[in-house]
């Protein structure tokens, strides 16, 4: 019973099962209290039919044959007395009945009493010097309630049967495409493509066969991306290796001064340790247990301990780290925060003709810092690659910075974007809604 079909058409039996149990009982109860109503009915009519016989006669000229009590398929006579002034029964249905005090005390004129150790169903009225009482037995309704009864079950158990069926197939037809969703899903590999499912009709399974066909589109696109960040870092990582390996060889060989090749041997080392940590950092940044420790910082003093530990590359470059000097606090994950900043200053350093500048603040939407440089900017063919992994623009390192930085924001529930600044160059702007704003 694992199956979502099978767990349906359980629980469908037992829905039914009860129905049937519940309509049972309610159609038993009807079905006898009809029948008690029709007996009272026709002991009452044939009551009328006795009274009219001894107007026009005696006691001794009623007989059981005048008295027919007719139901559906059945008819059987109602039994009878005549007890007269004296209190003694003159004529009877039974001879046995006759000169005898009445077999039943009647307490009501219609009702229920036992004759004889067996319940009988009476009605009686009195006229002048008689009291007639006519009565049937409780069993021949007991009968014809079975009877009935059988048939009942029946129709009930066929139409229970019929709607089984009937609900049989249509879960079959409607859980059928979900089973097919679920091969097509145990086969899905994200190098054949999309998952390939078609519509059924049905607007609820159509959707989560949409969002499949969506989320493998997605898989695949992961999928993709990762064999291409595997191969750049193949790359990346293969050509300061060559470098290496290449003028160890040299060296050796003494094709190259030992000063020369050592030094360049060191460079390629750094390179080699920065991408390392680069790549590092952003496998960190993806995780998805990534702390997320929120702090009170002063974006201004984060800006002056950036130009603290990046003044002395941007001097040797000719270029000035200029900032708001404004107050600024923000409560953020300082350390990513921060991080976030150091890139994008190094990276405007690299591009910038004479001053990077940082501008940060509020504004309608919450906060924004934001690092602009006067170089020559991002081309507008390349504007919307730039966050790219391994993407580098002229005078690039890595490739991994800007898509360090992209992910900060996102970790963060900010926007980093891009726009052309007034003087020409790179801006890039992050800004983060109301919500951590002080």
């Amino acid at each position: 019973m694992r199956s979502l079909r099978a767990r349906i058409l359980l629980s469908m039996a037992l829905v039914m099962l009860f129905t049937v149990i519940v309509t049972f009982g309610f159609c038993s109860s009807i079905v006898y209290r009809m029948l008690v109503d029709q007996a009272k009915n026709q002991l009452l009519l044939q009551l009328d039919n006795a009274v009219g016989i001894l107007d026009g006669g005696s006691p001794d000229d009623l007989e059981p044959s005048d008295l027919p009590l007719r139901f559906k398929n059945h008819q059987f006579n109602a039994e009878f007395y005549i007890v007269d002034a004296s209190g003694k029964v003159v004529a009877a249905s039974h001879d046995r009945l006759v000169d005898r005090p009445p077999p039943i005390r009647l307490k009501t004129e219609n009702g229920t009493a036992t004759l004889h150790g067996y319940k009988v169903r009476y009605v009686s009225q009195t006229m002048e010097g008689y009291t007639v009482v006519l009565y049937a037995p409780e069993r021949l309704l007991k009968r014809m309630f079975r009877e009935a009864l059988r048939i009942v079950f029946a129709s009930i158990a066929v139409s229970g049967l019929i709607l089984y069926v009937i609900g049989f197939l249509f879960i079959w037809r409607i859980t059928r495409p979900i089973a097919k969703l679920k091969e097509a899903v145990n086969r899905y590999d994200p190098k054949r493509g999309v998952l390939p499912v078609s519509k059924v009709g049905a607007t609820e399974i159509d959707d989560l066969m949409h969002t499949l066909q969506s989320m493998s589109g997605r898989i695949r696109n992961h999928h993709e991306n990762q064999i291409e960040f595997l191969q750049h870092v193949s790359h990346e990582l293969r050509t300061p290796l060559m470098s290496i390996q290449g003028y160890a060889n040299a060296i050796r060989d003494q094709v190259v001064t030992q000063d020369k090749g050592l030094a360049i041997i060191t460079e390629e080392s750094y390179r080699l340790v920065r991408m390392v940590d680069r790549l590092l950092e952003l496998t960190r940044l993806e995780s998805p247990d990534l702390p997320q420790e929120d702090q009170t910082v002063d974006l201004n003093e984060m800006a002056a301990q950036t130009n603290d530990l990046l003044a002395a590359s941007a001097a040797e470059r000719g270029v000035a780290i200029l900032w708001n000097n404004e107050k600024t606090l923000v409560t953020v994950p300082a350390e990513q925060l921060f991080q976030l900043l150091i890139n994008l200053v190094q990276n405007g350093i690299r591009y910038a003709k004479t001053e990077v500048r940082i501008r940060y603040g509020y504004d309608r939407e919450g906060w924004f810092l934001s690092v602009e440089d006067d170089g020559e900017g991002v081309p507008e063919q390349l504007r919307d690659r730039i966050f790219e992994r391994y993407f580098k623009g002229e005078g690039g390192q890595t490739g991994l910075g800007l898509s360090i930085c992209r992910r900060i924001a996102e970790s963060m529930q900010a926007e980093l974007k891009y726009e052309p600044a007034e003087s020409g160059g790179a801006k890039f702007i992050l800004v983060k809604a109301y919500r951590g704003l002080y």
